[in-house]
């Protein structure tokens, strides 16, 4: 059973702006799936996760927050105008440091694989999954 888990208020906000910037392109969707529930997918996913990983990317996700003051921005990047936000996520996944550029990559990565599960978004792209049940 899963350890009941949930994002601070300011790693909420957080993750609701990366997740904003890794869905920017595929966000004009006439239905748009809600925002908290894609949020509490993660957490959800992150619920399962041994207590050391789930704090490190509480860890990870406030450096993400803070970085952009490091790297010569004169905000956090929730406060970052989104083409900002893009620069800066683009960097982190281009960067010669792999470690750096492996977190990012997994947190857009799952951030992504929550945003295409949604059912608004399938129901846009087309994607019908009775094609994998059995008949």
């Amino acid at each position: 059973m899963p350890e009941e888990f949930r994002f601070g208020e300011g790693a909420t906000e957080t993750v609701k702006n990366l997740m904003a910037v890794c869905i920017a392109d595929a966000a004009d969707l006439p239905e748009k799936p809600d925002m908290c529930r894609m949020i509490r997918e993660l957490e959800d996913y992150v619920s399962y996760l041994p207590s050391l990983y789930r704090g490190g990317l509480v860890w990870i996700i406030r450096a993400l927050e803070v970085a952009p003051l490091a790297m010569g921005y004169r905000r956090q990047f929730s406060n970052l105008s989104r083409e900002d936000q893009i620069k800066f996520l683009a960097a982190f996944e281009a960067s010669q440091n792999y470690v750096q550029r492996g977190v990012m990559i997994a947190l857009k990565s799952q951030l992504l694989i929550i945003y295409f599960s949604e059912p608004e978004v399938e129901k846009a792209l087309g994607y019908d999954h009775t094609c994998l049940v059995g008949h």
